[in-house]
Order: C-alpha cells, then sequence, then structure tokens
C-alpha cells in the first residue's frame, strides 16, 4: 500500500468547510469520502488559520491518501511557534489498523525535520485513545506530562525531538 499526503488548498478548504463536496472533490482529483467532507469543524479551523498566515500553507492539514483513496487527513495545526509545531491527524474508521496512521505521522515529521528553529513536535490525544497513543510512541514521540484543552480537556501530551538544519 501506499501511503502520500496530499496537499489542500485554502480555496478546497473554504469549500469542506461549506459542505461543498463536488467543487472539493474537483479540486483534490479525488473522490471525497463522507466522513473527510463532514470534519466540518476541522475545516473551518483550517480557513481561519489559512486567513491569519496565507504563507503557511505547508503547515495545514493535508489529505492521507492510500493507493489513490482519500482514507483521512493529517498535517500540522499551524506554523511552528517557539520551536514546537502540533500536529493531528484523523484516518476514517474503514480505514484503521493498516499502518496508515504510522505513515501520515512519518511523512509529518519528515516534512518538519530540516526546519529552521523548529526543535519539538507535539501530539496532543485523549487519555482513552490507546491506539493513537501507540502510533505516535511506534513514530519516536515519548511522553510529556498532561496539557489540558479549553475544548477537549485533558491529554496527554507527547513530544518527537525534531532537530532543525543547525543542529
Amino acid at each position: 500500500m501506499t501511503v502520500r499526503l496530499a496537499p489542500i488548498t485554502p480555496t478546497t478548504f473554504r469549500a469542506l468547510a461549506a459542505g461543498d463536496v463536488a467543487s472539493a472533490e474537483q479540486q483534490i482529483g479525488l473522490p471525497v469520502p463522507q466522513g473527510f467532507a463532514e470534519a466540518v469543524d476541522i475545516w473551518r479551523f483550517m480557513v481561519k488559520l489559512a486567513d491569519q498566515h496565507p504563507d503557511n500553507a505547508d503547515w495545514l492539514m493535508r489529505a492521507v491518501v492510500a493507493d489513490d483513496v482519500i482514507v483521512g487527513n493529517a498535517g500540522f495545526k499551524g506554523a511552528p511557534v517557539d520551536g514546537r509545531a502540533e500536529l493531528g491527524y484523523r484516518i476514517l474508521p474503514e480505514h484503521r489498523r493498516h499502518g496508515i496512521a504510522l505513515a501520515a505521522v512519518m511523512l509529518l515529521l519528515d516534512h518538519a525535520r530540516g526546519t529552521p528553529g523548529l526543535e519539538r513536535v507535539i501530539a496532543r490525544i485523549a487519555p482513552d485513545n490507546q491506539a493513537s497513543v501507540g502510533v505516535v510512541t511506534a513514530a519516536g514521540f515519548v511522553p510529556d506530562g498532561e496539557h489540558i484543552s479549553p475544548r477537549w480537556g485533558r491529554q496527554l501530551q507527547l513530544v518527537h525531538a525534531t532537530p532543525g538544519p543547525d543542529a
């Protein structure tokens, strides 16, 4: 199975946030599964980030594509700040437990490597999501305490040391 991360443009984020699946499919060039399109909160957040920082498109969500089928999304929650970048991912239920999430996380880490000033990539995960904890642990993340999110509540924080080119 070949896994890749396909960029999503701000125009496509807007289409997805508006529920315009036909436009999103035309822009991405692949059929958009229902579970992918339904993540409206994610797409609205990506629109907000793209509007605030139009030059940071490389640090936003991408489509996770396995064998030319969209199976989820993965990316960063914005460009690095204070030497850190936070990643996030979601694989559609019917495609889980096939190594796709790990492949997507490794591709994100490859993207982050060599970024000047980036020291750590962070993953914040609900304590009961042991499958996701297993994914990031397999990718080399280590526990780094907890984080309290106003939206999600208590989360485990895991970090991956990702040295830049000056390390």
